[in-house]
């Protein structure tokens, strides 16, 4: 069954700034679109100049009073857990779940596992900064050395519409783990996570200017990036955007955390199960409709296993149901708004124009909404394939020695995830440590991490730094060292 839509089963837009909720100001003249039928759902309204400069001014105010900086890191923990609490209920899930595949396209099933992990996140938060995570002692020449960590200051924490809900409490929780006041910036076109989480953090309660919401678009993102009292930057989203962050930040300075995509490879080497590879496959081309940072982007295959691989490919992705977001049976969706459908589309007509050859199996969804089925294409040259697309299209490319596949899987200058299938799991990791790239899973492909602390690496054009349980709260903070110095002007113990 499909649940009904309209505008009253999303929540309404709204910043959460100095404390106070309110409307933003702006009215862009944009809408939010559900992705399945292409019909308006809520007006695209956006913070105006002077709401920023208050959420900006209330975020240094609570820097400056150091008052969530100094509470007690258990005490933090206790009030990450109560957040966590807060988010339990049952309610908050389901409107994150619907609100998500809605506006995202995402399939319901999918968004319901992810807002069911919303509470898991803030209790990690709180396990880490509990157990000590931001306190040490070391020894030193003169009894022990205090090695403690401190938040920058005031961060600024821009989530993208794909996974806005992982990725929005991921950087929620860490900041406020490690004692930053934050503003939260969604993208505007999936924003309603955010503002659901913001009303659980606000019932729970923090220091005045501790956490703060801001809705719209590029524009208030410029703003507040560009103001000396940001001290940090968690972005999540596209390269060009991450380039305008890092040149902002540059003279400054500040600390970016930059998470930029990817144009990930799957390579499958001589001694594969085709079966386990072609599963794989499907599953990079369908999960969150292959609109996440680590989907699939290239195959690379031996020659003398391409048309058998393709085969199985086919024949699993004609048994993909292409459906409405919320319904469950769907196993995947459509993409998130015109402008993305549009660009995926030109980006499969550019390679067919280079010599590509489309080849899909998912039958089309009859919804008007923004539909693409998964699309493998073969006969392009690699070197019209290293830019990432960003929707369910993947291109194939074969080798003959591993030597050519691995100069294949590193020909991109991106390097967020890879895949590696082989039987002979030494051989496999032998592969796949050579690859230049954050992080490499072998023979599956899963939306989860490899491990619990296991940190999201990005080389090259895919961004800086890395992501994850430990990684992201120590982001937000700098390192002071503090203990009883020997009196040696040359230094010696």
């Amino acid at each position: 069954m499909i649940a009904p839509v309209d505008t009253q089963t999303l929540p309404a837009l709204e910043n959460l700034i100095d404390e106070q909720f309110t409307t933003p100001e702006l009215d862009r003249h944009n809408h939010i679109f559900n992705a399945n039928t292409d019909e308006p759902l809520q007006a695209q309204f956006s913070c105006s100049p002077a709401q920023i400069e208050r959420a900006l001014t209330a975020a240094d105010n609570a820097y400056q009073s150091g008052e969530w900086e100094n509470t007690p890191a258990a005490e933090r923990a206790d009030v990450l857990e109560k957040i966590a609490d807060e988010l339990q209920q049952t309610d908050y899930a389901e409107r994150i779940s619907h609100a998500d595949a809605v506006t995202t396209g995402a399939i319901i099933r999918t968004t319901r596992k992810m807002a069911q992990l919303v509470p898991l996140v803030f209790r990690q938060a709180a396990h880490f900064i509990r157990a000590g995570g931001l306190e040490q002692r070391l020894p030193g020449p003169r009894g022990d050395v205090e090695y403690f960590r401190r938040p920058w200051g005031p961060a600024l924490l821009i989530s993208p519409w794909n996974g806005p809900t992982a990725i929005g409490s991921h950087k929620i929780a860490s900041a406020l783990a490690a004692g930053a006041p934050c503003i939260m910036k969604p993208s505007e076109w999936a924003p309603h996570s955010a503002i659901i989480m913001a009303q659980a953090i606000h019932k729970v309660g923090l220091p005045k200017g501790t956490f703060q919401l801001t809705c719209g678009n590029r524009t208030i993102g410029s703003q507040m990036v560009e103001d000396d009292r940001i001290k940090a930057i968690s972005f999540t989203g596209g390269l060009a955007g991450g380039r305008a962050v890092a040149r902002a930040c540059a003279d400054r300075f500040v600390p970016t955390q930059l998470e930029l995509g990817g144009n990930n490879q799957l390579v499958v080497l001589e001694d594969a199960d085709l079966d386990k590879a072609a599963e794989g496959i499907a599953y990079g081309l369908t999960n969150l409709n292959a609109q996440w940072c680590r989907a699939l982007g290239r195959v690379i295959v031996h020659e003398s296993m391409k048309q058998t691989l393709l085969d199985k490919c086919l024949e699993r992705l004609a048994g993909i149901r292409l459906g409405h977001s919320l319904d469950e049976a769907s196993d995947m969706g459509p993409m998130v708004h015109r402008g993305q459908y549009d660009l995926v589309l030109s980006e499969i007509e550019r390679l067919k124009s280079k010599g590509g050859i489309p080849l899909s199996s998912t039958p089309l969804s009859d919804l008007p909404g923004y539909f693409i089925a998964p699309t493998l294409l073969d006969g392009c040259s690699p070197a019209d394939t290293r830019e990432e697309i960003f929707g369910p299209v993947a291109s194939i490319h074969t080798y003959r020695t591993e030597a050519e596949a691995l100069a294949l899987a590193n020909g991109t200058a991106l390097g967020l995830a890879g895949y590696v299938y082989g039987e002979d799991e030494a051989r496999a990791f032998a592969f796949a440590r050579q690859m230049r790239t954050g992080g490499v899973k072998i023979n599956g492909y899963s939306l989860l991490s490899l491990g619990h602390n296991a940190p999201r690496g990005a080389w090259g054009l895919s961004g800086i730094g890395e992501e994850g349980h430990t990684q992201s709260i120590e982001f937000f903070t700098g390192a002071r060292v503090v203990g009883v110095s020997p009196q040696d002007a040359l230094g010696g113990y």
